[in-house]
């Protein structure tokens, strides 16, 4: 039996347990379901002849496994998370997001993508191998944390502290997949984050507008007036020295972009969008800027009144998430 063989008679128990993770909630923002999925994770490559274990943290447990393959010189690393984003709103999601179900060939549920299915997938193409070939081809090691959707805080100093335990001559990250045109991709690198909230409170209770609108510090328009200092209708960011550290794309990195396919019908179809920022219509241009300019998003506003109806409110509380 081949490899490729393998993987199109098999292809229902990978999904199977694909959804078997995936009707496991593991939100870190929400500390939901964590230790529940990082054992499932560590049952998971245990099935599959890995030594496994579950180390703490300051935050959810990382699963640490590795099996040992024909050339022990070499050792491959997995990096991948199970945690996953709030499913939140819920009234969006046409079934539950921890029950997974399949419809017209694609399979529905919080973390079939990011990061449940890139896992699922890594230990079906092992399963694949150890099939046909009987043992891997080098060492395997996977390292798979349950922060990576709240900024891995923990992660950097669970590394320091175990680096002969993660030691490897190479490491493929989470990402991978098939774009668009249903052609392979990986990713080299990404960007990283720094994600804050800011919060202003002008008073213990919120005042009715009519009383005091015009003598009352009102939070929410703090906060707007807050945020327009971070970045301005030309989409420069201004915070002084925040373009400082940025690394301009290499020769190499244009010339790898060149190589893409543009993008830009693909991403109006699929998010709905008419136009991009800055001018940008599509090609080289719209790549580069895609993965090479910082930037600064209001990811959720929170102030007054959210309920139905009108209700004449001076908000003494105001939040974002940046």
């Amino acid at each position: 039996m081949q490899i490729d063989s393998y993987l199109d008679s098999h292809l229902d128990e990978s999904i199977a347990e694909l959804s078997r993770l995936v009707a496991q909630p593991s939100v870190a923002a929400q500390n939901w379901g964590m230790e529940e999925a990082a054992q499932l994770v560590a049952e998971m490559l245990q099935a599959r002849g890995f030594n496994t274990q579950i180390l703490p943290t300051g935050g959810p447990p990382v699963v640490v496994a590795e099996r040992q393959g024909r050339n022990q010189s070499k050792t491959l690393l997995f990096y991948n998370h199970y945690d996953v984003q709030p499913p939140e709103p819920l009234d969006l999601w046409d079934s539950p997001p921890f029950e997974p179900q399949q419809r017209e060939g694609k399979l529905y549920g919080r973390g079939v993508s990011d990061d449940k299915g890139h896992l699922v997938s890594r230990l079906f193409a092992i399963d694949a191998i150890l099939e046909v070939d009987g043992e891997l081809p080098c060492n395997v090691k996977f390292v798979v944390e349950g922060e990576e959707e709240v900024g891995s805080v923990h992660l950097p100093e669970f590394v320091r502290q175990n680096k002969d335990l993660l030691a490897a001559d190479a490491c493929i990250w989470e990402f991978g997949g098939v774009d668009h045109r249903e052609v392979p991709i990986q990713s080299l690198g990404m960007r990283g984050i720094c994600y804050v909230e800011l919060s202003v409170e002008t008073a213990d209770v919120d005042i009715h507008s009519g009383l005091g609108g015009s003598i009352f510090p009102n939070a929410a328009w703090r906060l707007v007036w807050a945020l327009n200092t971070l970045k301005g209708p030309d989409e420069r960011i201004r915070i002084p020295g925040f373009y400082d550290p940025v690394k301009p794309p290499t020769s190499r990195d244009i010339e790898l972009a060149k190589a893409q396919p543009d993008l830009a019908e693909e991403y109006k179809t699929r998010f709905g969008v008419q136009t991009f920022l800055k001018g940008l219509t599509g090609g080289v241009e719209l790549y580069l800027a895609e993965v090479f300019e910082p930037t600064c998003t209001i990811c959720g506003l929170t102030s007054g009144y959210q309920g139905i109806g009108s209700k004449t409110v001076l908000p003494a509380k105001a939040s974002a998430k940046v």
